[in-house]
């Protein structure tokens, strides 16, 4: 009898340390996720999407492509994005964390470097904030790099404005030719904001081994630096005939 009561009182003191050292943050009554969590469910901040995944389409091996994710804080209080991660050492963002007031519309913006990828690939970025509804949500994309069943091809591989002089214009020309069977109508799909970048689509209709232009001028009003864009363009209900090709330079003295 004895016995059994000391294996008892060491069987309880054992079960007694156990749970107190087993105990995680979650379970205290006053932790720091707590109240987290509490003042997330009071925010009326509502984040909202244009969209939330986007197709590149085909793209050359090793090149640096760009999107804008547009978003709006829909909600009555300023919405705070508090983490943006990309999922990938191949892709980045230029933004962190940063305030939206209610009503104001901006983008989270993302960099793909293909680098020595081959096939198709499907990317994220990871996105927190103060949203209760939406406080966590990935930003997924997808590619086909050196796709050998794209239809448009496409000459340059890149628009590439070297060492262009602050305040004077720029024009840079893109070859598409396509090498469907059948007639292609080109539409561009996304392409760079007007204020830095004039596009024009000289020809939207080609015939099968037929090429247009595309021409490209970088305006006088672009501070000096380096600038990263794409342009997105795909045949018209042709699936799978999208391409993106990448758009940088650098404003010098």
């Amino acid at each position: 009898m004895k016995i059994f009561r000391l294996l008892t009182a060491f069987v309880l003191t054992a079960f007694i340390i156990t749970a107190a050292y087993g105990q995680t943050d979650s379970e205290k009554p006053k932790s720091k996720k707590t109240v987290t969590i509490t003042a997330i469910g009071n925010s009326n901040a509502r984040l909202e999407f244009d969209h939330t995944t986007y197709n590149f389409g085909s793209i050359a091996k090793g090149s640096v492509v760009t999107h804008n994710f547009w978003f709006e804080n829909t909600g009555t209080d300023t919405l705070v994005i508090t983490r943006i991660k990309p999922t990938c050492g191949c892709t980045s963002t230029r933004k962190a964390g940063f305030s939206v007031a209610p009503g104001e519309k901006t983008s989270i913006d993302i960099v793909f470097d293909s680098g020595k990828f081959n096939g198709r690939i499907t990317k994220a970025i990871k996105v927190e904030c103060n949203d209760p509804v939406n406080p966590f949500l990935d930003l997924r994309f997808k590619a086909t790099i050196n796709n050998p069943l794209q239809i448009l091809e496409y000459s340059p591989l890149q628009v590439n404005f070297e060492n262009v002089p602050e305040g004077k214009n720029s024009k840079v020309i893109i070859n598409i030719t396509n090498i469907d069977s059948t007639e292609s109508q080109i539409l561009i799909i996304e392409k760079p904001s007007s204020d830095f970048i004039e596009t024009e689509l000289k020809k939207d209709s080609l015939k099968p081994d037929n090429t247009t232009e595309i021409e490209f001028v970088l305006l006088r009003n672009l501070e000096k630096g380096e600038f990263l864009t794409s342009i997105s363009l795909e045949a018209k209900d042709k699936p799978g005939s999208r391409i993106t090709i990448p758009i940088n330079g650098n404003v010098v003295e």
